[in-house]
């Protein structure tokens, strides 16, 4: 099965988006004993960015800073592939949704995910903006058995009618920004989103659960990202799991690395056992909201 071999996290508020994702992943691959040439696949799951850049896409300028795989090498056998993954603070699951799949085919032997969000004016102390700027890494990679590690990602998304807000809107409105467009980002949360995304995380738990009885332990260890204030606490309490952990960024919200802070965090707290179940949970806009098991596997977590 797959394993979240190492994890790391990038908190400096001086940094942007990019060097963000570049610290951590750094950070993730040499605390695991490798370095970026050892990289198959990287995705980046980050949304707001630097300089509001859309392309080239993020994950190739992490890629290029990284240097992982900067020229062809005929005959190698890792030609390395980067990409952008977007599903907001649900973009990670998605992720290791594809490095399950791409790890089981044979397709790569270490995936490495990367998250991160800044301010585009680099403006980590606007009030407007609701974000911490941080970054987060997992590289995923197979375990040695088939007992631990993760299951299926389960994601759900809340029925919206046409025309209803999502819950969060982050945009740029060209017209009206003008010359400021590349230091500019309009984030608008719905006065309900709170109850509207614990609603449908509520919903991806109890059909997670019912299809993997196993995570429904009040053994199980919570871990989730922080769309709201007691988002994890509340989960909690609803289906019986005695310990929970929230990612925790101060007042502002994670955002697309807030599972790998959650992750992070609870693991370097030492609260988490070789033979652990957690139950990995994220929520955001759509609202949408997913979740994953894992068995902490032989040796401990990363």
């Amino acid at each position: 099965m797959t394993i979240l071999r190492n994890s790391a996290v990038s908190e400096d508020p001086a940094l942007g988006s990019i060097d963000h994702a570049v610290a951590a992943a750094r950070e993730c691959l040499a605390g695991a004993g490798l370095s970026a040439a050892d990289v198959d696949v990287l995705m980046n799951v980050g949304v707001y960015r630097d300089a509001n850049i859309v392309e080239p896409s993020n994950a190739a300028l992490i890629q290029r800073e990284l240097g992982m795989h900067l020229d062809y090498e005929p005959g190698s056998a890792r030609p390395g592939f980067s990409l952008d993954l977007r599903n907001g603070a649900c973009g990670v699951l998605n992720a290791l949704q594809a490095a399950n799949a791409l790890l089981a085919n044979g397709t790569a032997e270490h995936v490495l995910i990367v998250g991160s969000d800044a301010h585009p004016g680099g403006r980590a102390d606007a009030t407007d903006f609701p974000y911490a700027t941080v970054g987060g890494a997992f590289l995923v990679t197979k375990g040695i058995d088939a007992t631990t590690g993760l299951g299926a990602v389960h994601l759900q998304a809340a029925p919206r009618p046409d025309g209803a807000h999502p819950g969060v809107a982050g945009y740029l409105d060209l017209k009206a920004m003008g010359r400021d467009g590349a230091r500019t980002i309009t984030v608008e949360v719905a006065d309900d989103f709170t109850e509207r995304v614990i609603g449908v995380a509520r919903t991806a738990v109890r059909n997670y659960l019912a299809n993997h009885p196993e995570a429904a332990a009040d053994s199980t260890v919570l871990v989730t990202n922080d769309p709201a204030p007691d988002f994890a606490a509340t989960l909690a309490a609803d289906f019986g799991f005695a310990r929970h952990h929230q990612a925790d960024t101060g007042s502002r919200n994670a955002g697309s690395s807030g599972l790998i802070i959650a992750y992070h965090q609870l693991i370097r707290s030492g609260a988490v056992r070789e033979g652990d179940q957690l139950l990995l949970v994220a929520g955001g806009s759509g609202p949408t909201a997913g979740c994953v098991g894992y068995r902490v596997p032989v040796g401990g977590a990363g």
